[in-house]
């Protein structure tokens, strides 16, 4: 075979073909390690580290390293489902960033073209971002962040000169701007030579290969044409890189162990070493930050949330209500850590609202001795809003239980709160006092004003399909029961939050796995 049909695939009739995998290959974005255990099926490097590798391990090591620290977990330390679910936001956080448009080509997140000291920035950003929503309890969106920092910080090991100035611990100034700094190289300061092959081995200048600190300088290559790269400057190369053709030619990532993507494919296991360190590090000190407690309520326990129309005929559901959530306190008293957090959001046309919001099960269960049926309007209520307002209000996967005996008079919310409920991997049930088929007295200012004329009209048998959809969707349920009934019917809520006996919490931190 001749040199020019060197690496083209062939078919039977002599013209070159290019396989699925090979334009699958092309459009995988590749400008950090690997994003994800399927990049590292299509590049056919198995024992690469990707980004999901790192951060699975790292956060599992610091999880199992708190929990050992705390007496009451020794001998007991499962993880379950929820303690998967957060890592997986944190990894899919962590991978986006090589994949949506508004991230993948800024090589600030990336440490990418010498733009060391704006990604520096950025990532004491997410560090800051993340221990405000820890504090905040937001944690879904510090798992967000997380991921964001996981990713740059990753990056730097393996774009810049960090391992091949023959550095063995992680770049401390990255996260704490007291420690010492490495200067970056000038724009005018050549920094690579030129390669020719694969394999780019010796192709960084001297002077950014030095092992005397007092005459160190960083930099990372350039990728793709913009910001255009200066002549003698790195790039970060490999096949999905424009830039590596340019002068110098080459590059020196180590993203993988595969030649055809990374020139310095033979220091990829020392980068991301030195990428685990740095991230169980970070996990180390956010846990130290805001304390083990905190740091391990970073999990899925799922919230007891009551959405509950409070018009003038709902004095049987409330009781209900109140019956049901002191049942299941009661029932969770025995479980220290398992109560978790409890709201209560009524709604009262045209009125939703206000959230209470508390941990604190007997202070919810007084509020919930306060709550009255009094007044009402027209038979449609404002349902749809109010549960808007829970599951904004609420953790990942609650379970939400509305009563209501109205149909919902704000339908136009139901693909918003539908969204929401998927996002939230929460359930949403409803008990419902009137059943669809049947005819209901009309409410409202009539009521009050003719009480020995009252009228009843036909109901549309669909009135509430919504709810319907929305519980089948969110994985609850819609039950049709009466007042006499609510009481006993209810007991569904109490059966369906029923504690997982394995823990799923999501803790921030731990040591190197490979010394464990």
């Amino acid at each position: 075979m001749t040199s020019q049909h060197r690496g083209r695939f062939w078919d039977g009739s002599g013209k070159p073909v290019f396989t699925l995998a090979y334009v699958l290959l092309l459009a995988l974005p590749c400008m950090g390690f690997l994003p994800n255990f399927w990049s590292r099926v299509l590049t056919l490097s198995w024992n690469s580290h990707t980004h999901q590798h790192i951060t699975e391990q790292a956060i599992l090591n610091v999880t199992m390293e708190t929990l050992r620290g705390i007496k009451k977990y020794q001998g007991n330390t499962r993880l379950g489902r929820g303690f998967w679910r957060a890592v997986g936001e944190v990894v899919k956080s962590n991978a986006a960033m090589d994949f949506l448009n508004s991230t993948r080509s800024d090589p600030v997140y990336h440490f990418d073209s010498e733009r060391v000291d704006s990604a520096i920035g950025l990532l004491r950003q997410f560090w800051a971002q993340t221990l405000l929503s820890v504090r905040a309890k937001e944690y879904q969106s510090a798992r967000h962040s997380l991921g964001q920092l996981f990713h740059s910080l990753q990056d730097f090991y393996s774009h810049s000169n960090w391992v091949e100035m023959g550095q063995r611990f992680i770049y401390l100034h990255l996260l704490q701007p007291e420690e010492p700094a490495i200067p970056v190289a000038a724009e005018e300061t050549p920094t690579c030579m030129e390669c020719f092959s694969a394999t780019c081995r010796d192709n960084l200048l001297p002077r950014m290969t030095n092992t005397q600190r007092d005459t160190q300088l960083l930099t990372t290559g350039y990728f793709n044409t913009f910001p255009s790269k200066p002549h003698g400057k790195c790039s970060h190369g490999g096949i999905l890189d424009g830039s590596r053709y340019m002068g110098a030619k080459g590059g020196i990532n180590k993203d993988s162990t595969s030649p055809l993507f990374s020139p310095h494919h033979y220091l990829h296991m020392e980068a991301s070493r030195l990428a685990m360190e740095a991230t169980l590090s970070v996990l180390r000190d956010i846990r130290d930050t805001v304390g083990r407690k905190t740091f391990l309520s970073v999990k899925q326990v799922p919230a007891l949330v009551f959405v509950i129309d409070t018009t003038g005929s709902m004095f049987e559901e409330i009781t209900a209500a109140r019956y049901r959530a002191h049942s299941i306190i009661q029932s969770r008293a025995g479980s220290p850590g398992q109560l978790g957090t409890f709201l209560l959001v009524p709604f009262h046309d045209p009125e939703i609202g206000p959230v209470y919001e508390t941990d604190d099960p007997n202070q919810f269960m007084q509020h919930m001795e306060n709550l009255m049926a009094l007044g009402g309007g027209d038979e449609p209520e404002m349902c749809l809003s109010a549960v808007q307002l829970a599951l904004t209000h609420s953790p990942p996967l609650s379970e939400i239980f509305v009563f209501t005996d109205a149909s919902p008079k704000d339908a136009h919310l139901f693909d918003v709160v539908k969204a929401l409920a998927l996002e939230k991997q929460s359930k949403v049930t409803f008990l419902l006092t009137e059943d669809p088929n049947y005819t209901s007295e009309s409410r409202g200012r009539k009521r009050r004003k003719k009480r020995r004329r009252r009228r009843r009209e036909l109901l549309s048998p669909d009135r509430f399909s919504l709810y319907s959809s929305l519980s089948s969707l969110s994985g609850g349920m819609t039950i049709f029961t009466t007042n006499s009934d609510i009481r006993s019917v209810s007991a569904i809520v109490e059966d369906n939050t029923a504690v997982d006996k394995v823990r799923q919490q999501l803790p921030f931190a731990q040591r190197n796995p490979m010394n464990s």
